[in-house]
C-alpha cells in the first residue's frame, strides 16, 4: 500500500468519525444499529422513507405555531383573570407581546411562547386541580369568555401535530442538514410535541371546570376528541 493510499484512506476514517460524532451530538434519539441518516451529496439517503424537507416546512410550521399560540394565549390570559391568576395573566400577555416581535429570532419567540405557555398552564391547572371549582359571576364570565379562543387554538394544535411531527422526524434524522437548514429552530422545533401535550393536558381541566359552572363546553369537547 503505497503512501498516497494511505493518506487516503486516513482522511476517510477522520471524515466519518466526525460525521458520526456530530450526528450523535445532535440526535438524542440516534442508537446502533439504524444510525441517523445523514443525506451526503453522492451517497442519497433512506430508501425506507422520503426525505422531510426542512426549509419548505419551516415557514409552514412557524405560521402554524403562531397562530395556535396567539389563540390559546389570549384563551389562557381570560382563564388566569377568572381565577385571579395575576401574574400568570401579565406572563401571558407579555409572551404574547414578545411573540410579534419581529426584531427577536423566530427561535426564540418559538421556545419563549412554549415557555410561558407551560408555566401558565401549570398555575391553571393547579387552580383546577383543587376540588369543585365555583366561580363568582364574573369570573364565570370571563372563564366562558376563554372557551372560543380555546377552541380556536386547540384546532390550530391539531394543525400543528402531523407539520410538528414531520419536521421533529427530519431534524431527528438528519440533525447536521437540519442545523444547515434550519439554524437555531433546529433546537427550538423539537419543543413543540410537549407544548402540544401541555394544551391537551390543560384544556382537559378546562373542560372539567367549565361543566362545574355550567358553561356550555360541547364545541370544546368535540375538538379535543379529534385528538
Amino acid at each position: 500500500m503505497t503512501d498516497m493510499q494511505k493518506r487516503k484512506i486516513k482522511k476517510f476514517f477522520n471524515c466519518l468519525v466526525a460525521v458520526l460524532f456530530l450526528t450523535f451530538s445532535f440526535s438524542a434519539s440516534a442508537q446502533i444499529p439504524g444510525l441517523p441518516q445523514i443525506q451526503i451529496p453522492g451517497l442519497g439517503g433512506s430508501k425506507s422513507s422520503p426525505a422531510v424537507d426542512l426549509k419548505a416546512g419551516k415557514n409552514e410550521l412557524v405560521k402554524t405555531f403562531f397562530v395556535s399560540f396567539e389563540n390559546y394565549a389570549q384563551a389562557l390570559d381570560l382563564l388566569s383573570q377568572s381565577l385571579g391568576l395575576d401574574a400568570e395573566s401579565k406572563k401571558i400577555q407579555q409572551a404574547l407581546k414578545d411573540s410579534k416581535n419581529t426584531n427577536t429570532s423566530e427561535a426564540d419567540r418559538l421556545s419563549n411562547s412554549i415557555k410561558a405557555t407551560s408555566e401558565v398552564s401549570k398555575g391553571i391547572e393547579a387552580k383546577l386541580k383543587v376540588g369543585t371549582l365555583k366561580l363568582e359571576a364574573g369570573a364565570k364570565e370571563k372563564y366562558a369568555k376563554a372557551i372560543p379562543p380555546t377552541v380556536k387554538g386547540l384546532l390550530g394544535t391539531l394543525e400543528l401535530r402531523p407539520k410538528s411531527q414531520q419536521m421533529v422526524a427530519g431534524i431527528s434524522a438528519n440533525p447536521i442538514q437540519a442545523i444547515q437548514d434550519l439554524g437555531p429552530l433546529s433546537t427550538a422545533i423539537p419543543e413543540i410535541p410537549n407544548y402540544i401535550l401541555t394544551i391537551i393536558s390543560v384544556t382537559k381541566l378546562i373542560v372539567t371546570g367549565a361543566e362545574a359552572n355550567n358553561i356550555e363546553t360541547k364545541e370544546l369537547k368535540s375538538s379535543l376528541g379529534k385528538f
